[in-house]
């Protein structure tokens, strides 16, 4: 494609997603031209500088300008979330004897605030049994709202699915449960969107002490992958793009648990969520601030996760093992 089509195209993709989420971010546009034009990958791959021109371009037009402007792109409608979120709710509400023990079902997270990143995003469901359920009728609804997940969640949508069970009487010792529900996650649960039942996580005083312990649990979990992956790595020969993508996905969760360690409860306010923190990183962080210099580094983080090489991405291994150690070293993490 020539230049001058391919700034064409990009301009019209950085239209479509600035009407559709108020501003063009570099991960939404490349994400939209990749999936839809999957034999651009190698070229957009080598103009990224001029994709972030234009989105400058198209984030600095006003609101007149973008009227009347024909576009030949749409933005996914996210089809497979909405699926899901039937599915989950009509195959919980049909059966009445599960969903008399279910003391609610709620969703919480990026999708639950409509911030999802299509494919990226898990959609997060927490189930909260009742507690006067008797322990065997609690086990049997446990087994079979895994069987129900596991008819509905089929290989296409299986890494977008996210689904918790939690007894009513957990809710006062989350901390058990480590990176699998902490007290960040249900902080968001807390301004979660119910679909049965009420809201138990609504009573929970959460304190930013909780919060911060929460965040500390989640780098660590990140960390342990990081380390995880670049073992594997050597071990198996995986080649440089697939560890880049891998590596990218674990320093996205440590920056997202490193924002929420910062804002406290202000989380939720503030709409962190992933995988597309770096759009909030600068105004948690700031722009003067002792992890100011690795927003590049987490830029090509993202782009990795869309199997894009930015250009001075060079040094991305050393600079996450540099990032890694700031924040253990921030958080007190021991």
């Amino acid at each position: 494609m020539e230049e001058s089509e391919l700034r064409d195209l990009i301009q019209q993709y950085a239209i479509q997603v600035r009407l559709d989420q108020g501003e063009a971010s570099l991960t939404s546009v490349l994400k939209l031209i990749i999936s839809e034009n999957p034999q651009l990958k190698s070229q957009i791959r080598s103009s990224v500088a001029t994709v972030k021109e234009v989105i400058a371009e198209v984030n600095e037009m006003a609101e007149d300008e973008l009227d009347g402007i024909s576009l030949e792109t749409t933005v996914d409608e996210s089809s497979e979330y909405e699926m899901l979120e039937k599915k989950v709710v009509q195959r919980f509400s049909e059966d009445e004897e599960l969903k008399t023990q279910i003391k609610t079902l709620i969703i919480y997270g990026s999708y639950a605030k409509r911030l999802h990143v299509v494919g990226e995003s898990d959609i997060n469901f927490v189930v909260v049994l009742s507690s006067e359920t008797p322990p065997a009728k609690s086990e049997a609804a446990i087994e079979k709202i895994g069987q129900i997940a596991e008819e509905i969640v089929t290989p296409e949508v299986v890494h977008i699915f996210d689904l918790m069970i939690l007894k009513e009487d957990d809710l006062t010792q989350l901390e058990k449960f480590g990176p699998d529900f902490s007290f960040i996650h249900a902080l968001y649960a807390k301004d979660g969107e119910v679909k049965l039942g009420e809201n138990v996580f609504s009573p929970l005083e959460i304190s930013n002490t909780q919060i911060q312990e929460g965040a500390r649990i989640l780098i660590k979990e990140a960390i342990v992958q990081f380390d995880e992956i670049t073992k594997t790595a050597k071990e198996e020969g995986l080649p440089e793009d697939e560890l880049e993508y891998l590596l990218g996905a674990s320093i996205i969760d440590i920056a997202f648990a490193l924002c929420c360690f910062k804002t406290g409860l202000d989380a939720v306010k503030m709409d962190l969520v992933k995988p597309d923190i770096h759009e909030e990183i600068r105004e948690v962080w700031g722009e003067k601030s002792e992890f100011s210099d690795y927003y590049p580094m987490l830029e090509q983080a993202h782009a990795f996760k869309l199997g894009i090489r930015l250009p001075n991405s060079q040094n991305f291994m050393q600079e996450s093992i540099d990032f890694i150690k700031k924040v253990i070293e921030f958080t007190d993490l021991k």
